[in-house]
């Protein structure tokens, strides 16, 4: 049976999960196991128990529970009980015996591999260069997901997580000459403050914050991702438009509208791309005569042109240009 595919929400909880998979709990035999218990699975996220199965592996069982002791929580000491599905501990207020579900008090470890093939699908990074992902640079903090295009060229993509707890040897490992002076790091969580200066070129983005939280399906918002690329390593940012016209791949993406558009031709993404830089101008609806003069420079009188005529064989131009009724025209940002 296919899987069914991730919403945006829950994938967004599945990488907070990843981010908190490395941290350490111990079992009732004092060994080390490395996940999220299931107390705080299923009361602080909204993934259904077939996510869980789907996503997660259980590691064993936590050998203690916080529980309810008035308005608080304590850790009390787990016992396996007769039932195999439950787990009995001594309650701290009445000191009689309760139990607890076995599901709960288990620890559960997102899996790796298929959680950055996600990722990876994102950004349209090829399966042949994902080999990083089942051999991570830094065991269990750091993975090459491969090269992705962001914006003119191929960018090598990391992912790592629980930046807070390993950001020492993430920097190491990246300051490495053996690696390509530039690269994006994505993290399950935080990402260094703006006074850390990153490694070389090397810049740090929040998953988090790259995933368009707004849509039904995931999706990378691949503008931002340019931008911080891009930016200087002060972590200043462009400002941010609700609008992006990528000039190299002729493709206008809207942030209100699910797909971008794949400009074809000579004459209409010019005529894009001029709208689109007077946009960052903070001009918004152009006359249509500076938008086919940008379109058609070699001609001299744009009198027997029309905005119609230049989008004739484009049926749905009319879903990211609108007009004002007044012969100016801008981007329909609904």
């Amino acid at each position: 049976m296919i899987p069914k595919p991730l919403s945006t929400r829950s994938l967004l909880e599945l990488i907070g999960l990843f981010d908190l998979s490395n941290q350490s709990l111990t079992d009732a035999e004092g060994q080390r196991l490395r996940g999220v218990p299931g107390w705080d699975i299923f009361r602080g996220t909204s993934l259904s128990a077939g996510e869980i199965a789907e996503w997660t592996e259980c590691v064993g069982y936590a050998g203690s529970y916080p529980a309810p002791c008035g308005d608080e929580r304590v850790p009390v000491e787990l016992q396996e009980d007769s039932d195999p599905t439950r787990y009995r501990y001594r309650c701290p207020e009445t000191f009689r015996r309760k139990s607890v579900a076995a599901a709960e008090v288990a620890v559960y470890a997102v899996r790796v591999p298929k959680l950055l093939h996600v990722v990876a699908d994102l950004l349209d990074v090829p399966q042949a260069l994902r080999r990083g992902i089942e051999a991570p640079a830094i065991d269990g903090v750091l993975w090459k997901i491969g090269k992705a295009r962001i914006g003119p060229a191929h960018t090598d993509i990391w992912f790592v997580r629980s930046l807070a707890s390993c950001i020492d040897d993430v920097f190491r490992h990246l300051h490495s000459q053996t690696l390509p002076d530039q690269g994006l790091v994505l993290s399950s969580g935080v990402v260094p403050p703006d006074f850390v200066r990153p490694p070389r070129n090397y810049r740090f983005a929040s998953v988090h914050e790259l995933i368009v939280d707004y849509l039904p399906e995931p999706r990378m918002d691949l503008d931002l991702l340019h931008r911080i690329l891009t930016a200087p390593a002060d972590g200043t940012l462009r400002p941010v438009l609700p609008v992006h016209f990528d000039e190299y791949t002729n493709t206008l993406t809207i942030r209100s509208k699910p797909k971008p558009w794949h400009i074809r031709g000579e004459r209409q993404p010019a005529a894009v791309k001029y709208l689109y830089q007077q946009a960052c101008n903070d001009r918004w609806m152009v006359p249509a005569n500076e938008i086919l003069k940008a379109a058609f420079p070699d001609r001299e009188t744009f009198r027997s042109l029309r905005m119609q005529s230049l989008f004739s064989g484009n049926a749905f131009w009319e879903d990211y240009i609108v007009s004002d009724g007044n012969g100016q025209y801008g981007f329909r940002l609904d």
